[in-house]
């Protein structure tokens, strides 16, 4: 009997131990998934659903800088589109702009660097993307939205709210996608409408369009631009 008891009480220690084990493991591996990729380290990344990681298309271009950074094959992020965006209106690049920089991509930057007079790298170093900015045409801009919200725009089935990213230009075809720049920060969104009807004026951003590049504290203001493709 004295030495079952013993045996019963060794057996339940012996498996306290095993589970303290277990879950020192566990908490060391959970450390090892979220913090080794971050530090450089071997660790397994925690998958992430569409809905809440970055998007790479042309919605993530909201106030996107570019030229920040030098870019290469291989690279991601909302300025590849924003390159890819400026490539593509120079028919250089065709397909899609989801933002990878790809080796399309670095035909097209390989071409622009050519007849450019930039040695032929392929890569986006600060003195390429000047010259690509540089070769985008220039306008005058204005914003407008409130007032207005409700009310449906010129080009139709868009209602215009806070939240609208869209442009309004007097002859481009509705739906036509257009790269705005405004002091260094770019959007892609389509015209949505007509207007604007001020002498000397290009384009009219959405409010929620302007708010991403920095225009409704400017009020008006030069932008750059480019049509990436053109609607019907």
């Amino acid at each position: 009997m004295v030495r079952s008891f013993r045996l019963g009480k060794l057996n339940i220690a012996a498996i306290l131990v095993a589970s303290v084990a277990l879950l020192a493991i566990a908490a060391i591996g959970g450390k090892t998934d979220n913090a080794g990729a971050a530090s450089g380290g071997i660790g397994v990344a925690t998958p992430k659903s569409s809905s809440t990681g970055p998007s790479t298309g042309p919605a993530a271009v909201r106030g996107t800088r570019f030229g920040n950074r030098v870019l290469r094959q291989g690279m991601t992020g909302a300025d590849v589109t924003v390159l890819k965006s400026i490539v593509r209106s120079k028919r250089l690049l065709s397909g899609s702009l989801a933002g990878s920089f790809d080796r399309p991509t670095t035909r097209s930057v390989r071409r622009f660097q050519a007849s450019a007079g930039i040695a032929s790298s392929g890569v986006v170093n600060p003195n390429t993307a000047k010259a690509m900015v540089r070769s985008l045409g220039t306008g005058h801009a204005s914003w407008y939205g409130p007032g207005l919200y409700g009310n449906g725009t010129a080009c139709g089935k868009v209602t215009l709210r806070p939240s609208t990213v869209g442009l309004a230009h007097k002859t481009l075809p509705c739906g036509t996608r257009v790269l705005i720049g405004f002091r260094g920060k770019y959007i892609i969104a389509p015209v949505i409408d007509r207007g604007p009807y001020i002498a000397g004026r290009t384009w009219d951003l959405t409010a929620a369009a302007a708010k991403a590049v920095g225009l409704t504290s400017a009020g008006v203001g030069n932008v750059r631009h480019a049509i990436i493709s053109r609607g019907r």
